[in-house]
């Protein structure tokens, strides 16, 4: 690294731009041997050298004639951007590989970033195509599925409904019954319950009737059960 930089140094020591830094009307160099300049010089905004003897009172460049100029004394320590101007042309190179290398770095980690974001992005494309595929299918056999029962429905006829009947017959098996034989009914009850009388009390001042029309006999005079072998049992 250390090598690197005095090859740097020795490069910028075997070339030096300064010395070809000259006037741009009369040549006059800026420097030919190690003491500054002879005349002051200037540096023009745009972007011309003109030495002390070529400056004009009205403000305009000699080289160009460019109107309301500002200038800049030149020498050595100019501050940027004008002193890159003056660097040796490979320091500049550096300088500006640096640039490039940095910006480079920072072009391909955003590059890396949307390309991770593009495939992350397909993929879920991609899952939700194959979930709305599925989806329609089963929408599509719902379909199919209600329109089956509206074409069963459209041809239902409730006066040959029949539904298995509550009582199992002979073979254990209980046989389909006509539903128009039962009354609607909010109960779900199946059995009817009887009717019982309008009332159980007597009114004031009767009396129970227990003289029942069969022979005028009460219930404990009634009819015993005639044992087998009697003559009574034989009539």
């Amino acid at each position: 690294m250390s090598n690197t930089g005095n090859e740097q140094v020795v490069e910028e020591a075997e070339f030096d731009f300064w010395h070809f830094v000259n006037c741009s009307i009369c040549h006059l160099p800026f420097t030919s041997s190690d003491r500054g300049p002879p005349v002051p010089f200037w540096i023009t905004e745009c972007g011309h050298v003109l030495c002390n003897n070529h400056l004009k009172p009205d403000q305009s460049c000699a080289r160009c004639e460019a109107q309301n100029i500002q200038l800049v004394p030149l020498h050595r320590d100019l501050e940027p951007p004008m002193s890159d101007w003056f660097r040796s042309l490979p320091y500049s190179l550096d300088s500006i590989a640096s640039a490039v290398k940095f910006q480079q770095d920072t072009f391909a980690g955003l590059i890396r970033y949307y390309r991770q974001a593009c495939s992350h992005l397909s993929q879920t494309c991609g899952r939700i195509r194959a979930e709305r595929k599925a989806l329609r299918k089963e929408v599509d056999s719902l379909r199919r599925e209600m329109e089956h029962l509206r074409q069963r429905a459209s041809g239902f006829d409730p006066a040959h409904a029949q539904e298995p009947s509550s009582f199992s017959n002979a073979n254990g098996k209980r046989p389909m019954t006509d539903i128009r034989d039962f009354k609607a009914s909010s109960s779900p009850r199946s059995i009817v319950t009887p009717i019982g009388p309008n009332r159980i009390t007597l009114p004031l001042g009767e009396q129970p009737n227990f003289i029942r029309q069969d022979h005028g006999r009460l219930p404990s005079q009634g009819c015993q059960p005639e044992r087998p072998g009697t003559s009574r049992f034989v009539e």
